[in-house]
């Protein structure tokens, strides 16, 4: 299926959905990446599952780096506009404003998404994350929730990457949890990511 320029695909839930989450890959993967992650920590939500727009490697990113790896930051707003305009759609058509979860690429736009109109979502949980737009102050965030799950030895971030965008989600107002785990920048083998995302949820919302 497609909207606002996203391939995507949607999974339901056995039984009746508590809850919607868009999934948002990382760089060089496709829909299916966060799939079994969104089933885990979402077990009764109505997971849509996107395809970045941007053909990368062996698959797809959100975005652009530049050649020495840098964010392609007029890339990136470029494709977070559609991204809102995506995560709009997403409420018109279940009525509910959705979770962002989002891994490395994929986390960057969410938290871009996030500064452009975090009324849109509900929250976020990002993975890996880096911040959309470094040394800058964030728009008013009030209250808005979001985990943070960094990699201790996460060899594509430097260790203060993900307390800086937490700094600045804090400054802005937001409510924010950080976690790091001791991994690198994939998945930690005793399922922590599921672990701490699912405690954070229930400390948010109680079922």
């Amino acid at each position: 299926m497609e909207n606002a320029g996203f391939h995507y695909e949607l999974h339901t839930p056995a039984g009746s959905p508590d809850c919607v989450v868009v999934l948002l890959h990382g760089s060089g993967r496709t829909e299916d990446d966060l799939v079994s992650f969104g089933r885990t920590v979402f077990p009764d939500g109505v997971l849509f599952a996107l395809r970045g727009a941007v053909p990368w490697e062996d698959g797809f990113a959100f975005f652009r780096r530049k050649p020495d790896r840098q964010l392609d930051v007029d890339d990136l707003k470029h494709h977070a506009e559609s991204l809102c305009r995506f995560i709009d759609f997403v409420f018109q058509e279940t009525g509910q404003r959705p979770f962002l979860v989002g891994y490395s690429n994929g986390a960057i736009i969410a938290a871009e998404t996030i500064c452009q109109n975090h009324r849109l979502s509900r929250g976020a949980i990002l993975l890996r994350p880096l911040s959309p737009r470094e040394g800058e102050h964030f728009p008013a965030l009030t209250g808005y929730p979001a985990l943070l799950l960094a990699g201790a030895h996460d060899e594509r971030r430097q260790p203060a990457d993900a307390p800086h965008l937490a700094d600045q989600l804090a400054r802005a107002g937001a409510d924010v949890a950080l976690e790091t785990i001791p991994t690198g920048h994939g998945w930690a083998e005793d399922a922590a990511d599921e672990r701490f995302s699912r405690q954070w949820l229930l400390n948010h919302w109680t079922k």
